[in-house]
């Protein structure tokens, strides 16, 4: 055999030997619009699921603080709180970024200071003190 067939036999028998490629095959990478509709329902559900459990955290924890800020006669200002400015307390790694459990961990331990805070005065029967509030809440 010459040289030139050679190499035609080889160059043949490696094509035969290679897959047949096939349209619409997925590789395992997704770019962009690439995604299927069902993930980004997964996603959204997720997320929904994360923050749910950020909020319920910061809620817990603020609903604590604002009781014990009533009952030393503090006054009500959950921005002073260390847990409140960190923002992280309860957080993996898993849940995605640390910035957006954050945002809901606030918001929760927010609702649940004011909460905490309002609930000891309802239950002593005082009814609000003023000089202790802080009217920053009403200024949003």
């Amino acid at each position: 055999m010459n040289r030139i067939t050679l190499v035609a036999a080889l160059a043949l028998a490696g094509l035969a030997a290679a897959p047949p490629a096939q349209a619409g095959v997925r590789v395992g990478i997704q770019i962009g619009g690439d995604r299927d509709r069902w993930d980004d329902r997964d996603d959204s559900r997720n997320r929904r699921y994360v923050d749910r459990i950020a909020f319920d955290n910061g809620y817990r924890d603020g609903l604590r603080e604002g009781e014990k800020d009533d009952r030393r006669d503090d006054r009500c200002n959950y921005r002073d709180e260390k847990r409140y400015r960190e923002g992280d307390a309860g957080y993996r790694r898993q849940y995605g970024p640390r910035y957006e459990y954050a945002n809901a961990y606030r918001r929760g331990f927010e609702e649940g200071y004011r909460r905490g805070y309002a609930n000891l005065r309802a239950h002593r029967g005082n009814g609000w003190d003023d000089r202790r509030w802080d009217n920053r809440w009403d200024r949003r």
